[in-house]
């Protein structure tokens, strides 16, 4: 009883500290991008997307369901009390289109869940693939839910090029941060 308590405890804390991060990423791309916007929602530079990649793979469900309330956070602001249900349905589709593609992307043997043999071609294609399908998630699901002054043809191009540029910027930023701690760590001999 006491383990089952314990791991609840974690996944928790891990799924609310991936909403936070989440958050905050998402206010720094406004901070650093803003001027990137394309529109509502939508940036030419967007490095959640980064961030979205890395929470799933490392913390698979805690850190999907951490993107959907920190989605759900951020969206409370964009969307007034009539659009609802579009904010609900994009928190969902925020969190849960990464873990879905992680799923099956270690499904067909794409992907180890530990991440070993994780090649920069491997993953520069899994963050071409998590990209693609987080803009055409969202895309549809705004079609479908008739989001004002959608044009899904024309959308999804800059959504999916500013979650590749995002996705590759924090990957790479995150690499060369544990280069640089690697080798200011003092070495053991």
């Amino acid at each position: 009883m006491k383990v089952s308590l314990r791991n609840a405890l974690e996944k928790t804390a891990l799924t609310l500290l991936s909403a936070v991060l989440f958050v905050s990423f998402f206010e720094l791309n406004g901070w650093m991008f803003g001027f990137f916007e394309y529109s509502a929602g939508i940036n030419w530079v967007f490095l959640p997307a980064g961030f979205r990649i890395i929470l799933v793979l490392v913390l698979g469900l805690p850190g999907a369901l951490g993107i959907i309330l920190g989605t759900w956070y951020i969206d409370s602001a964009m969307f007034n009390g009539e659009t609802g249900v579009l904010a609900f349905i994009t928190g969902l589709v925020s969190g849960l289109t990464p873990w879905l593609v992680m799923k099956y992307l270690q499904h067909r043997q794409w992907l180890s869940p530990q991440l070993h043999a994780l090649t920069a071609s491997k993953l520069l294609n899994i963050t071409l693939i998590f990209s693609a399908a987080s803009a055409l998630a969202h895309q549809l699901v705004w079609w479908l839910l008739d989001r004002p002054e959608l044009n899904i043809w024309v959308d999804i191009w800059p959504m999916f090029l500013g979650n590749v540029l995002g996705a590759l910027l924090m990957l790479y930023g995150f690499k060369f941060l544990l280069e640089f701690t690697r080798k200011m760590a003092p070495s053991e001999r």
